[in-house]
């Protein structure tokens, strides 16, 4: 039987979810001075971020890969298992935010990928302020697709900004010491992946939308070398070449389970199984072509083009002065999502990752040089299995928001009146978080601290929610025995997170989409991400040493022989000193 196939058993497991999982506190940090540099800092330092990439998947697949990719930063490198992200919401926007600042979402800001502030949904990194540079490529009408009557009203579109970040971050510190000097670029197909890590002023931060472009923030127009890419039409390539395992005599079944199991998506109009098409099911070259693309492995080799493209023209590494680029490939993520991290398709997208690694090392030892750069590998977050092959449910946020809906109606009926049966005391659920409506607790005359309080115990009701933790609570000390409350803590930052955080049981996945899976939790599928580390003075081989992606800050620093950022909280780990 399927450990995980009664829900009973879930519960039981969360003793050893949590207790598996290395909480790394955050230590003292000298950031006066710059850290130790080794013999000669590095003119060239690489962060490479593959979204979703969880860290025990280069364990798991490691017999599969080649001799220069993976195995040669695992091998040369400093390779670090036990590594896992601090903080209880693992999604990306935090993710890409606290790599390179070397701190949480407590303290830089960027709380989740949306959020709530001032009653207003915002984004992580946009503003509608600013403008796409080049703007969005429009495409011909589909023939296929049936007009909408009256045509939807657009909503205005948050375009890509780091205003929201509060932390500086190592490309700031960069250029502060070294200014126009030292160039910084970060490129990714996703924008918050490109924006985040590269601070307030970076010399590019470009991602993709049918195009590479970037926003008005950092300027009018984009660099010759981005608009003779994107003339290039580098990106049609792959439009109606389906996508195939790339290791047809492998045995995928043993390694990863079946293909088209319950539970996973059908991603861009690609189906359920090998071969996935990539024209996103339609006979034109367009927009669902390109979304199609992105989940497809193709759009990992769309953006090492231009990653290349990036470090060729803009002359990276090849003066005295460091440079600083972020590479965030974000095809992991998207496959991932639709099919699982069990499935054939993240297995195959993670071989490719591996023959992409390699090509990409191979270019810069010619272009750079060996032992001329520092290269950081990690990943934003992990992932949760389909609840399918666990066993553990989907949890409806709208069942969630009745529920506490009716418990406080019942607890305040003096507020209801003929024509408001069902008081909508829940103004939204962006998980974890909950927010209240201001205007209907002011009406029911109670403390807010009180309805928060029955808001709390009303969810505690339910059989899938395991915690519950209030905004008071997190505003105070939790012990660091208290794994998830110290987690959930580190995510807190009270002017932009909800009335209470809502923490579901292990592996079941708030939402009601029928297929596909998600990340976010606080539990160490989620928390787990790789990191390796490859440059000169770096003794090779795995260490154990338990560590966090945000130690890549204060890494970076000393490679680069700058500061640390203000806000870094995770030293070197002793094992690279």
């Amino acid at each position: 039987m399927n450990p995980f196939s009664a829900f009973g058993s879930l519960v039981g497991l969360f003793a050893v979810v949590s207790s598996i999982g290395w909480l790394v506190a955050p230590k003292p940090v000298d950031h006066a001075a710059p850290a130790a540099p080794p013999t000669r800092p590095v003119k060239f330092a690489v962060l490479v971020v593959f979204d979703q990439m969880r860290g025990d998947f280069l364990e798991r697949w490691r017999p599969l890969f080649g001799p220069n990719g993976f195995a040669r930063l695992q091998r040369d490198g400093a390779w670090f298992t036990r590594c896992h992200y601090p903080y209880g919401v693992t999604v990306t926007g935090p993710g890409h935010a606290s790599i390179l600042t070397g701190t949480c979402g407590d303290t830089h800001g960027i709380v989740n990928n949306e959020w709530l502030e001032s009653g207003q949904e915002v984004y992580c990194a946009g503003s509608e302020r600013y403008d796409l540079v080049p703007p969005a490529p429009k495409f011909p009408a589909d023939p296929t697709e049936k007009p909408k009557n009256p045509p939807a009203k657009p909503k205005p579109k948050a375009v890509g900004t780091p205003e929201r970040l509060l932390s500086e971050t190592v490309a700031d510190v960069l250029k502060q010491a070294h200014g126009p000097k030292a160039k910084v670029f970060g490129l990714s197909l996703k924008d918050r992946s490109a924006i985040l890590p590269t601070g307030k002023r970076p010399d590019g931060a470009f991602w993709f939308y049918g195009t590479f472009g970037t926003s008005t923030y950092y300027g009018d127009r984009v660099p010759k070398w981005v608009a003779d890419f994107n003339a290039s039409k580098v990106a049609d390539r792959w439009f109606g070449h389906p996508w195939e395992r790339s290791r047809p005599t492998l045995d995928y079944v043993r390694w990863s389970g079946p293909d088209d199991v319950r539970g996973e998506g059908g991603g861009v109009g690609q189906g359920g199984a090998f071969p996935h098409p990539t024209t996103g099911g339609r006979p034109v070259l367009g927009a669902k072509y390109y979304e199609a693309l992105a989940n497809s492995p193709y759009g990992n080799d769309l953006l090492l083009e231009f990653a290349k493209s990036c470090i060729s023209a803009e002359g990276l590494g090849t003066d005295d002065t460091p440079d600083l680029l972020v590479v965030s490939f974000s095809s992991n993520d998207l496959i991932g999502h639709t099919w699982g991290p069990d499935s054939q398709e993240v297995l195959d997208v993670t071989l490719r990752s591996d023959a992409l690694m390699a090509d990409f090392l191979e270019f810069l030892d010619e272009k750079v040089g060996k032992g001329q750069y520092l290269m950081g590998i990690t990943a934003d977050h992990g992932v949760c299995p389909l609840p399918e092959r666990t066993g553990a449910p989907r949890v409806s946020t709208t069942e969630l928001t009745k529920l506490v809906n009716a418990h406080l109606s019942k607890k305040y009926p003096a507020l209801i009146s003929a024509t408001d049966k069902d008081a909508r005391w829940v103004e939204s659920i962006q998980f974890p978080w909950l927010h209240l409506s201001e205007r209907v607790v002011k009406a029911s005359g109670r403390p807010k601290s009180e309805v928060v309080a029955e808001t709390a115990k009303a969810l505690r009701g339910h059989k899938h929610v395991l915690r519950t933790l209030t905004a008071e609570e997190l505003s105070g000390t939790v012990p660091e025995s208290d794994v998830i409350a110290t987690r959930m803590k580190r995510s807190f930052y009270p002017s932009r997170c909800g009335d209470l955080a809502i923490v579901l049981v292990p592996y079941a996945l708030p939402g009601s989409t029928p297929t596909g899976t998600t990340h976010g939790s606080p539990f160490n599928y989620d928390t787990h991400a790789p990191l390796l580390v490859y440059g000169p003075g770096i003794r090779g081989g795995a260490r154990t040493e338990p560590t966090t992606p945000q130690a890549m800050a204060s890494i970076f620093a000393k490679w680069l022989n700058v500061r640390r950022p203000k806000d870094a909280q995770f030293p070197v780990p002793e094992t690279l000193e």
